[in-house]
């Protein structure tokens, strides 16, 4: 079968509007008969940025239409394919060729993604008014439809239609047309998405291209701080400056509405702009990188170049083992040589598993000689792992900070139980702190004279719980006491109990004092 009349796309229109522009020029109704007639299915979903079954629309059109050419000229995934893996790239060109519904755009992140497109189809009336003239029909144009393009730079802020996001008739393409898209006037611009649509048009028209990998963009901002003088020494990021720029770049209401306010507690390790600066373990969104870039470089960049960059940026892989330099020698059994080749590359476990027969031999033959070699290893790799980190230093900079915490704690008698964990976590860097307090003795000692246990927990919230109801109470009774504490009789401990019972007592001589009155 084939579509007579199918309409070739124009330069950045959406497949899906080209797609749809098919329906009116077939005069098709229904939904189901496009669906047939072009797919040759009837599960299609209408997708907007990323459509999948790209093999059979291309079969419609010229030669030139390949798959790829459609995935790159006509769909959104050129915004998302710099900046994901080599072979998440793949991965999805394949989803968009063959069609697997739904897989791309959570291969993608864009799901699950922060950022979040459009509420509704957009349009802009100075370029739909374009299109009319020169073409004498209307179509939706990509940068339309990208998150964080809010305004054409040639005309104004664009407008939205009444068609929803996602589609509310899943099948059913829908054209850019008079009842959708009305003319009226537009609002001048805004600078903020001048900036974005700058960058976002130079993604668009990309072509493909080998992305880099998670360690290129790793190394690229790593070095993209240093140059900048926003890292202290080599490898700590001064993340606090970092965050001033951008929100000195960025008005707080356009961050807000697109989600990327950065944290303000530096303590938190889920803020994006800090994650964007360590070791990429996922992909980030194109428009927290033009936002980063665009803060710190102002507006003389572009985004290819700085894609050319990463490219370029070589990979600094560090040897996960320590070399063990030891001479061969003639008197050396070819045993022995087998083994001190294997330890230049591995461990001595792993070497031990990796060669089981040859390590027996040599624990037959060669004893004190395996041993020795063994343990210069363990020796060399410990010395090349030597903190530069000023312990002692630290140990008194966060015993000052946990006296201070300490007094302030002390003043309310309320709040959580204020245990080690509780106060690391006041100090920030919990994980980091709970690792390395065998190194702090100072701050060490410190948690272990003024940590809560459980049992002083619960005195104290009974202390607590015993002195608001004697504003109300002359005598509380047990039970009034236990639920004011939040306690329980299973939970109390014994000290908690016998203390409970030292307050009971009180109350009853209380009681027989007020009786003989």
């Amino acid at each position: 079968m084939v579509v007579l009349n199918f309409p070739i796309p124009y330069a950045e229109e959406l497949l899906y509007s080209t797609v749809a522009r098919a329906g009116v020029r077939l005069g098709h109704t229904s939904p189901k008969q496009l669906l047939d007639e072009v797919f040759e299915s009837r599960g299609i979903i209408a997708t907007i940025d990323l459509p999948s079954h790209l093999a059979t629309v291309s079969r419609w059109l010229p030669d030139e239409y390949t798959p790829e050419k459609l995935i790159y000229s006509h769909t959104l995934f050129p915004l998302y394919a710099p900046f994901i893996s080599e072979g998440r790239r793949r991965q999805c060109m394949r989803g968009l060729h063959q069609g697997t519904q739904s897989a791309v755009h959570l291969v993608l992140g864009v799901i699950a993604s922060r950022i979040k497109s459009p509420r509704f189809i957009r349009y802009c009336p100075g370029c739909i008014t374009a299109q009319r003239e020169q073409y004498g029909e209307y179509f939706w144009l990509r940068e339309w439809q990208v998150a964080g393009v809010e305004s054409c730079p040639e005309h104004g802020m664009l407008m939205d239609t009444r068609i929803a996001r996602p589609l509310i008739e899943r099948h059913r393409f829908i054209a850019a047309a008079p009842e959708y898209c009305h003319l009226i006037k537009q609002q001048t611009g805004m600078r903020d998405s001048d900036w974005i649509t700058t960058q976002v048009r130079q993604l668009l028209v990309r072509l493909a291209q080998v992305s880099p990998s998670l360690e290129q963009w790793t190394a690229y901002y790593r070095n993209l701080a240093c140059r900048l003088c926003l890292s202290r020494g080599k490898a700590q990021i001064d993340h606090a400056s970092i965050r001033d720029r951008v929100l000195m770049a960025w008005p707080a209401t356009w961050l807000t509405r697109n989600r990327l306010v950065p944290r303000s507690s530096f303590a938190d390790e889920s803020d994006w702009l800090k994650a964007i600066f360590r070791k990429h373990r996922k992909s980030f969104n194109y428009l927290q990188h033009i936002v980063v870039h665009q803060a710190l470089l102002g507006r003389h960049w572009q985004i290819d170049d700085v894609l050319n960059e990463v490219s370029r940026t070589p990979i600094c892989e560090k040897s996960s083992q320590v070399q063990v330099a030891i001479q061969k020698s003639s008197s050396q059994t070819p045993d022995q040589e087998a083994w001190l080749e294997l330890l230049s590359s591995h461990p001595p476990q792993k070497a031990r598993k990796n060669a089981s027969a040859l390590y027996a031999r040599l624990y037959r033959n060669h004893r004190d000689w395996l041993l020795d070699i063994n343990y210069r290893h363990a020796e060399s790799k410990k010395n090349a792992n030597v903190s530069r980190i000023d312990w002692d230093k630290r140990d008194r900079e966060y015993l000052q900070a946990l006296r201070q915490l300490a007094t302030f704690l002390k003043a309310n008698e309320q709040g959580p139980r204020r245990s080690k964990t509780c106060y690391l976590r006041l100090l920030g860097n919990l994980s980091t702190l709970e690792k390395n307090l065998h190194q702090m003795p100072r701050t060490s000692a410190f948690l272990a004279v003024n940590s809560e246990s459980i049992s002083q927990y619960q005195i104290r919230r009974l202390q607590n719980a015993y002195a608001e109801l004697r504003n109300l109470l002359e005598s509380p009774p047990r039970w009034r006491l236990l639920r004011n504490a939040g306690l329980s009789e299973e939970r109390m401990t014994g000290s908690a109990r016998q203390y409970l019972e030292i307050l009971m007592c009180r109350s009853t001589e209380y009681e027989v004092k007020r009786g003989r009155k």
